[in-house]
């Protein structure tokens, strides 16, 4: 809003006021005036007038705001690791115009401050510092320009970018980490099939939206404070975790090796969706220790969850008093008969809190779909009246699985108007599923550490999760919208 306010200003002996004229402006929530002109004296008005109409026709000029603290530190880092020399390096162009080093960079840079699609990177480009930095590369950010340097990038040559960055890092830091962390994920897109990109898949959508395709992404993190990634894959939204952590392995060898770290030091925390024989025995083969879990449907956790939480010991107290357990014993499951490997059940009242509570909110919503069904659907068609076809729906709509099947117990009479529904809890059968509530089962080689540090060093897993809740964040640093 433009409007015209009155300036006082002191000169040496004498207080003069001026007539300005301001243009404001809401940032914030407040006010912030953007500029302002001096028109004249308040005593001069009748003198002044041409010079004030002069003034008024001037076009005034226009502010500019840049971008700068966070995109020039990232810069900054980039500069310190060399990254423009080393993607340059592992990329074979010919002198050009700029390097794929260059663009990657500002792309890189773009991603963690801004989700721009390539044809509005140059827009963002021309509105922050860097566009002082590389002066004559904003007339090449084109779509197609980008597209043409991002092919450069194949999988194999990320790879050696990631590799080299990693052993500066190490270096340079002196780094020691000794623990790192493995799991993966996937991101939903709106891409389409298409013949030439098969990354693109359906499958099992972590957050739900099985609708659409997804690509499956992998994280190797450190587990000291920093949670240094140490390397990533992508792969194709339809493979399995256990599949492709076993392809990802030999990778994670060589990445191991190529920093300079001894294999038999190393400790692989990994989660139960990655199991298989195969990886087992190849961890074992190269001398890398793991610490991962099994499911509680296996055989081997069956009567380790059968022992009574009175021979469980007490590991540590959280901080809102409630307590953590642990059993330990030993296991010869996915490696083989001649090798002992410790087995932990552990028992955390927070989770079984927090389980009952969805157990029974998970009953209270199955009940009221029922009686729902009763009481507007039963006896209504003569589909309905079919004592078989009444079963499958509640089997399939309303009672999903096992689980409520067994704790809701119900019954179908014939009526001389049709079908009756009788229903019930049996509380025996709750209290049943409610034994296995809050316990998970840990799978280690690292038979020389204590419980304590090896239930540690399991939950530090949650440091990983960590990683991929920021990669789904929409203000910076986000994967998503994948283009």
């Amino acid at each position: 809003m433009v409007f015209i306010f009155e300036k006082k200003v002191k000169a040496k002996y004498k207080t003069y006021t001026y007539l300005c004229l301001g243009h404001g402006k809401r940032v914030n929530g407040k006010t912030k005036r953007i500029w302002e002109v001096i028109l004249c004296r308040k005593d001069q008005v009748e003198e002044s007038l041409q010079e004030i109409k002069r003034k008024l026709s001037r076009k005034l000029p226009e502010p500019r705001e840049y971008a700068f603290g966070l995109v020039y530190a990232l810069f900054s880092i980039s500069k310190e690791l060399n990254l423009i020399e080393i993607v340059n390096e592992c990329t074979i162009k010919r002198e050009q115009g700029f390097l794929v080093g260059e663009y990657i960079t500002l792309l890189a840079i773009n991603r963690a401050v801004a989700l721009n699609s390539k044809c509005q990177v140059r827009k963002w480009f021309d509105k922050t510092a860097l566009s002082r930095y590389f002066p004559d590369i904003s007339e090449s950010l084109t779509t197609q320009n980008i597209l043409n340097q991002m092919g450069y990038l194949d999988q194999e040559t990320i790879r050696q970018v990631e590799e080299i960055i990693c052993k500066k890092l190490f270096s340079k830091f002196r780094l020691k980490s000794d623990c790192f962390l493995f799991d993966p994920t996937n991101f939903f897109t709106y891409i389409r099939e298409y013949k030439k990109n098969t990354i693109a898949q359906r499958g099992y959508n972590k957050r739900k939206r099985n609708d659409l395709r997804q690509v499956s992404m992998s994280l190797l993190v450190t587990r000291d404070e920093c949670n240094l990634p140490l390397m990533h894959e992508t792969y194709d939204g339809n493979v399995p975790d256990a599949t492709h952590f076993k392809q990802v392995l030999v990778l994670m060898e060589q990445r191991f090796k190529a920093i300079g770290l001894e294999l038999p030091k190393i400790t692989l925390v990994f989660d139960k969706g990655n199991n298989s024989e195969d990886a087992y025995k190849f961890l074992d083969s190269k001398g890398i220790h793991f610490v991962s879990s099994i499911r509680p449907s296996m055989i081997i956790s069956i009567p380790l969850l059968g022992v009574p939480l009175s021979k469980y010991e007490e590991l540590w107290t959280k901080k809102n008093g409630r307590k953590v357990f642990g059993y330990r014993t030993t296991t010869t499951a996915y490696i083989g008969k001649n090798k002992q490997n410790t087995l932990i059940a552990t028992f955390d009242e927070d989770t079984f809190i927090l389980q009952e509570y969805n157990l029974d909110e998970g009953i209270n919503k199955a009940i009221l779909k029922l009686e729902e069904f009763i009481r507007t659907q039963l006896n209504s068609k003569p589909q309905w009246k079919d004592p078989k076809k009444v079963v499958i729906k509640i089997e399939r709509d309303i009672l999903k699985n096992k689980k409520l099947q067994a704790i809701i117990a119900y019954s179908i009479e014939k009526i001389s108007n049709g079908l009756e529904i009788t229903w019930k809890i049996d509380a025996a059968a709750r209290e049943e599923y409610l034994k296995d509530l809050g316990k998970s089962i840990i799978f280690s080689s690292r038979n020389e550490w204590s419980t304590l540090e090896i239930v540690k060093t399991y939950r530090a897993q949650i440091k990983v999760e960590q990683q991929f809740k920021e990669l789904n964040k929409r203000d910076r640093l986000s994967v998503m919208p994948i283009y």
